[in-house]
């Protein structure tokens, strides 16, 4: 299967994955070990709205709170134990690779390539015959 992960972030953290400050992304849910290695495709949602590059997950840490944070080597991160608020489980996902392509691809020009296109909240796979897969294939080659 060569499906490709889409998987939204929030501008503000997305930035920090593409400029090396973030090597963590935490979530209540995984995008589950058989994805390991896999290119992840980085939708920034807020500001950019567009597909702003690609990263690669190495592992995936589970468990309660206090084990995350202490895994991850954060202490008292007020906007992730917020997040993680009541959470059974968390997740952190180790960002091995980042890479930003050159030009991103907005959410009008996704659009105009298909008209049906879905963002995830989370995130989704996106299908080798859908029309953004061609289109998301060639930034990966640069």
């Amino acid at each position: 299967m060569n499906d490709l992960i889409l998987m939204s972030i929030k501008t503000e953290y997305a930035n920090q994955i593409f400029n090396g400050t973030k090597i963590f992304e935490y979530r209540k849910k995984s995008i589950g070990q058989n994805n390991l290695n896999k290119k992840v495709i980085i939708y920034s949602s807020e500001k950019e709205k567009a597909i702003i590059g690609y990263i690669l997950i190495d592992k995936i840490l589970e468990g309660n709170l206090k084990t995350i944070l202490s895994e991850t080597n954060i202490n008292n991160s007020i906007s992730i134990i917020n997040y993680f608020n009541n959470a059974k489980k968390c997740y952190a996902m180790h960002i091995k690779e980042y890479h930003r392509f050159k030009s991103p691809i907005t959410l009008n020009e996704m659009r105009k390539i298909d008209n049906n296109i879905v963002i995830p909240q989370y995130y989704r796979y996106i299908k080798e015959k859908e029309p953004l897969y061609k289109e998301i294939n060639k930034r990966l080659d640069t």
